[in-house]
């Protein structure tokens, strides 16, 4: 056995269930003297009187999860605590730990423990030492987890020493409610900590400068990483910003809310962050939780009266009053923070009256570091194809970022989960969504008040864009928007209130030109550029096609197809009629969809037909760009019709090879045209409904193409995706990963409940 670890210089030490100074004073002598040694609390007297001038070192264990609450590099497991180590999954904010080697059963358990920690992957050994005459197994867990907003500071200092700390820095804080009996914290109590953004690395850092177990929430004024609240600022950071101005001296030496900023900022955490636990009464959100942890009324009738205000600490009524003095909080900010408080959302007004119709308005924030990586311009070509008008483009001056960086997105505006921060917000783009679509479930999850899953898909557009051009450490959020129609107009009114009245009238116009036209029997679809309606007509049902305002390319491009193919090509339908923004077919009764096999193929006559009509195209010098088998109809009487000319495009030059053209195989980096959104190659286009690989299906005889059609039917059966094999492996893959949930989960249990009888032993 080794007498000393070797553990970097300036390791702190946390020893949970010491009984002397000996292992502090040994650690001492190695240079380890950043040291906590916490005591059962029958013990602690005989303990001090007994480490010497290493006394003060010594404290009562403060709960009994503490292992799982508290700062320090290494944990020290005294055997009448070893049982911690059934939970080892816990601490994943330690480097170190070491286990009194025992024996006796609590031993044999430790010993049991490390063997599951280890098998785990959890616990690698260094070795064994001896430290104050008792032998040490020590190990190291992976590394550590980063900083949180909850962080804690040594009982050596209290609260007292905290306070003569902070003020010798000189650092901006505020401390922010239940202040009045400091110095003294009482049991289950911790800080909250308001801190200016250049002061949390400051602060953190004397706080996690020694081993702690007293807890702190700290809270930067913009809700920097680590310091934030939900993913945003605490408060709204101009607010944040005036309580720290604006704080004074409390008689512990500890700066705290000024009394005006203490009423108003206690009110906000009572109303918008805690809701029903507040204990206040609600007009009509139904009961509070029993027994809130605090009694916010009595406490704002206090702080009120001393401000000479008359409050009556209804959840509504404080809620008016915080918007009567300039508390209340953006909405952007209100909507985020009801995900955590289900009353906040009894604050959020009616959005019936700000939607469009079926159409959506959306406001795009371009961030700084994203224009200089790509031009404006390329930002709104993304959002164009995926179906967005642009109503309104601008960047914005000085006074307009600032108002968008501190009232929007809860004036969080870091770098998130990316590796570096995209800056403030200098673009806004306005636009209309013609056909929004409903978010996806786990897309819902992830962010529960966006309404147009298309929002999200252009954002993720615009990130591939940039990240094209950007190296993986240097990645970024390169912009942000809004969620909903609401959240839009609340945004626009923030950002460039002068636009409003003008942006929404030309959002009305033009959603309403975007409707279904007169005498619709039935609508077929309500597309990113286009809706498709079936309309009686004067001659029986036609198909009308209508086109959203900034889509008339596509338009012109389904009208030059009609006009000049029609009677060139017979899968090209004839042209009824046209306006200014739409055109009308002839309705066709289609009957693909019941022609397909039970394994979802096409029959074969029809795959070769859809060929010969895109080989035709080809010969005359076009591509079906968006060429698709869900892009033709077959009608009993009428044979196969293509019904989709949006993205036809026309050589100037010799067309490519008819296998290598972009309606089978997808765009080549080269391609100019516009390029519809999703995979554009073969497979996911062409393959499921045609069985054939693509040089079987252009150039393979009739035989080659049976052939291969059978292949892919066995393959189907048997090694494809879906294949009932494939479907067998899959579901065992499913039903081993939940019983190793379940596995997991219930020794997860028992280890909790195990460790906690053995601090509730060793508490007694």
């Amino acid at each position: 056995m080794e007498p000393t670890p070797a553990l970097p210089p300036g390791t702190r030490v946390l020893d949970l269930g010491a009984r002397d100074g000996a292992v502090a004073a040994d650690l001492r002598a190695v240079g380890l003297d950043r040291y906590l040694g916490l005591v059962d609390p029958g013990h602690l007297a005989a303990a001090r009187r007994a480490a010497g001038d290493l006394a003060d070192r010594l404290h009562p264990v403060p709960t009994p999860d503490v292992a799982a609450r508290c700062s320090t590099d290494l944990l020290i497991l005294r055997a009448d605590h070893a049982r911690v180590l059934w939970t080892v999954r816990d601490l994943g904010h330690l480097s170190y730990l070491a286990v009194e080697h025992g024996a006796g059963i609590s031993g044999l358990e430790a010993r049991l423990a490390v063997l599951v920690g280890r098998a785990g992957g959890r616990l690698s050994p260094l070795g064994r030492f001896v430290w104050g005459g008792r032998a040490f197994d020590l190990y190291r867990l992976p590394a550590p987890h980063g900083p949180a907003p909850r962080t804690y500071f040594s009982p050596v200092w209290g609260a007292s020493g905290l306070a003569t700390r902070l003020k010798e820095a000189g650092l901006r804080y505020a401390v922010l409610r239940w202040f009045e009996s400091l110095p003294v914290i009482e049991p289950g109590e911790d800080l909250d900590v308001l801190v200016a953004d250049d002061d949390v690395d400051a602060l953190r850092g004397i706080l996690e400068s020694e081993p702690g177990t007293m807890p702190v929430d700290l809270y930067s004024v913009s809700g920097l990483e680590a310091s934030d609240y939900q993913g945003a600022a605490y408060y709204p950071p101009a607010l944040a910003e005036q309580v720290l101005d604006r704080a004074v001296v409390h008689e512990s030496g500890f700066l705290v809310p000024s009394p005006a900023d203490h009423l108003h900022s206690l009110a906000y955490h009572a109303v918008y962050h805690k809701g029903r636990r507040s204990g206040l009464p609600s007009h009509g959100l139904g009961p509070t939780e029993p027994a809130p942890e605090h009694d916010y009324p009595a406490e704002l009738r206090r702080l009120a009266r001393g401000q000479g205000v008359v409050l009556d600490p209804w959840y509504e009524d404080v809620d008016a009053y915080l918007g009567s003095v300039g508390w209340r909080p953006p909405t952007d900010a209100l909507r985020r923070l009801s995900a955590g408080n289900a009353w906040a959302r009894g604050l959020l007004a009616s959005d019936h009256d700000a939607r469009l119709g079926d159409a959506e308005i959306a406001v795009f924030l371009v961030r700084e570091a994203t224009l200089a990586v790509v031009p404006a311009e390329q930002v709104e070509t993304v959002l164009d194809r995926f179906g967005f008008d642009v109503l309104l483009a601008i960047d914005l001056d000085r006074a307009a970022r600032e108002r968008a960086a501190t009232a929007l997105r809860g004036g969080n505006w870091g770098r998130g989960p990316f590796p570096r921060s995209g800056g403030e917000p200098v673009r806004m783009v306005v636009a209309v969504h013609y056909a929004p679509e409903e978010p996806y479930d786990w897309l819902r999850e992830r962010y529960p008040h966006l309404t147009n899953a298309e929002t999200f898909e252009a954002k993720s557009e615009v990130r591939r864009l940039v990240e094209k051009h950007v190296p993986e450490p240097d990645r970024f959020n390169p912009l942000h928007s809004s969620d909903s129609t609401a959240e839009a107009w609340e945004y626009l009114d923030v950002v460039a209130p002068d636009a409003v009245g003008t942006v929404r009238a030309e959002a009305e116009r033009r959603a309403a030109q975007h409707v279904a036209p007169p005498g619709t029997v039935r609508t077929l679809s309500v597309g990113r550029r286009a809706r498709v309606d079936v309309v009686a007509g004067a001659d029986g049902l036609v198909v009308r096609k209508t086109f959203a305002p900034p889509f008339t390319r596509f338009l012109d491009r389904e009208l030059t197809a009609l006009r000049e193919l029609g009677g060139r090509v017979a899968a090209v339908p004839p042209l009824v009629a046209a306006g200014p923004d739409w055109f009308a077919c002839p309705c066709y009764e289609d009957t693909l969809g019941t022609a397909r096999s039970r394994t979802g193929l096409l029959p074969l006559a029809v795959v070769r037909s859809m060929v010969d009509v895109l080989r035709e195209l080809h010969d005359l010098g076009y591509d079906l760009v968006d060429a698709k088998p869900g892009n033709f109809v077959l009608d009993r009487a009428h044979g196969l019709k293509v019904v989709d000319f949006e993205f036809l495009h026309r050589y100037d030059d010799a067309p490519p090879p008819f296998a290598h053209s972009v309606g089978l195989v997808g765009p080549s980096p080269g391609f100019t045209g516009d390029v519809p959104v999703g995979d554009m190659g073969y497979d996911a286009r062409w393959f499921t409904a045609t069985g054939l690989p693509l040089d079987v299906l252009v150039d393979g005889s009739v035989v080659a193409q049976h052939l291969a059609r059978t292949r892919y039917r066995l393959r189907l059966l048997t090694v494809l995706p879906g294949s009932p094999p494939r479907r067998v492996a899959r579901r065992a893959r499913a039903t081993a990963r939940h019983a190793r949930w379940l596995a997991i989960s219930r020794y997860t249990e028992w280890a909790r409940r195990r460790a906690a009888s053995g601090r509730e032993t060793g508490a007694r």
